[in-house]
């Protein structure tokens, strides 16, 4: 423990308290149980039999009165509860000034002077534990008892909170499948909130695409609309029967076919430089609004809400599915099988050697 550096701290105050009522809940709760144990006829009997001045000394005067004693530590434990409140609120240490009670639940059901809530004034010593923990006062994160009992926690809130989840997934599911225009409230909702960002990525995408694969290949692009005009205009027999005129038949059918080809690539290109720039989003955003116009006509709602509906459902329970899987026993058989790969390895070692 770093008594010497807590004592210099804002905190010193809390700290000399905590460990003082660390040490009044450890006897507090030693002699509670040893009272218990006191208390089973078979158990005082044999402390009769073997200690009888022992016997008869706890037995007149705390056993008998027992309650006034623990009465004395509730006491004390109370006035420490209320010192701390007032604390709290000088500190502003939470948002209300009646937070305090509430976060410190189990301070006060640990001063219920009944058999059944005195063993919760075990949960104060963990947090106080917890508080100097944290504080850098003690060290217990090498223990056996830490490293045991952070592993319990973490199972704990992991399999509490994978229930909370699934649960409300499945009823996320529930309504999803049971309810509502589904396709509506996406459009709606989610889509159209969103469009002006949808296009702006959509345009982007569009304009790298472009760049990137569209216009490097103009040659081949070119190269591929010229065969197809040139296999077009064979195919043609008004232009077939103009290659037939003696001398300038060839002439003029090669002069048609170039002019359609330098129009139509001068075009392409023209289209794909528009795309490649900020002009497309113009496009995109009619393009876009066309899709989700399209997406609002009655003959096809049904269907596309069944669509959205199945992809929904489909997609959550793959969610639950991840929820499911039990994190803490991955960690735990992967480190199992370490270990044994470990010990393999050292049995081989020893094996080699001798």
């Amino acid at each position: 423990m770093n008594f010497k550096q807590s004592l210099k701290n804002k905190y010193s105050i809390l700290v000399v308290i905590d460990i003082f009522m660390m040490i009044l809940l450890i006897i507090n709760l030693s002699l509670i149980l040893f009272d218990y144990f006191f208390s089973i006829p078979d158990i005082g009997q044999f402390f009769k039999m073997s200690t009888p001045h022992f016997y008869a000394l706890y037995h007149d005067n705390i056993h008998t009165n027992f309650r006034d004693i623990d009465l004395i530590f509730v006491a004390i434990f109370l006035t420490e509860f209320i010192f701390s409140w007032i604390l709290a609120i000088v500190r502003k240490v939470y948002h209300k000034w009646f937070f305090f009670p509430f976060i410190h639940w189990y301070d006060l059901i640990g001063c219920i002077p009944v058999e059944t809530f005195r063993f919760v004034r075990i949960l104060r010593v963990f947090s106080i534990l917890i508080r100097l923990q944290n504080l850098n006062i003690i060290d217990l994160s090498n223990t056996y008892l830490f490293k045991k009992l952070k592993k319990y926690y973490g199972i704990l809130v992991e399999e509490v909170a994978d229930r909370v989840v699934v649960n409300i997934l499945e009823g996320v599911q529930d309504e999803i499948a049971n309810g509502g225009p589904v396709l509506d409230n996406i459009i709606n909702d989610v889509i159209r909130p969103k469009q002006d960002l949808l296009v702006e990525w959509v345009s982007r995408r569009l304009e790298h695409v472009i760049k990137s694969e569209v216009m490097v290949r103009k040659e081949e692009i070119s190269d591929y609309v010229n065969s197809l005009i040139s296999e077009s205009l064979n195919n043609n027999t008004q232009l077939q029967t103009i290659e037939q005129v003696p001398f300038m038949g060839k002439v003029i059918t090669k002069t048609i076919e170039d002019s359609i080809s330098k129009s139509i690539n001068s075009v392409i290109e023209k289209v794909m430089a528009d795309l490649a720039s900020g002009k497309n989003r113009i496009l995109v955003n009619e393009t876009t609004n066309a899709i989700i116009n399209a997406f609002e006509y009655k003959d096809d709602e049904a269907q596309l809400n069944k669509i959205f509906t199945d992809i929904s459902v489909g997609a959550l329970e793959v969610i639950k599915k991840e929820v499911e899987i039990k994190k803490w026993k991955l960690k735990e058989d992967s480190g199992k099988n370490a270990g044994k790969s470990e010990q393999m390895g050292i049995e081989f070692l020893m094996s080699e050697k001798s």
